[in-house]
């Protein structure tokens, strides 16, 4: 739900984790997103996931392989990403 605008005034690095089927963070808005990410002087990265919706890092079914996965990459990216550029 960020707008462009918001995003523009990123200052710092961002990581993001997706899914294919998000009807919040859509296959155009992602598009965008890149673009203006592209722009801006920030570390920055987004990791896509198929087979899952938005919220699946919270709420995912872990009966479902796939779901499972993604939800325990988006934890390892988490702590990779505050690794790198939250500990000091």
């Amino acid at each position: 739900m960020v707008e462009a605008q918001a995003l523009q005034g990123i200052k710092g690095p961002l990581s993001i984790a997706a899914g294919v089927r998000d009807i919040v963070f859509t296959s155009a808005k992602r598009h965008e997103s890149e673009e203006i990410l592209d722009k801006l002087d920030v570390p920055h990265q987004i990791n896509l996931f198929s087979d899952v919706e938005h919220g699946f890092a919270v709420r995912c079914d872990l009966s479902k392989p796939r779901q499972k996965f993604a939800k325990e990459q988006v934890f390892a990216q988490a702590v990779a990403w505050f690794d790198q550029y939250l500990i000091v």
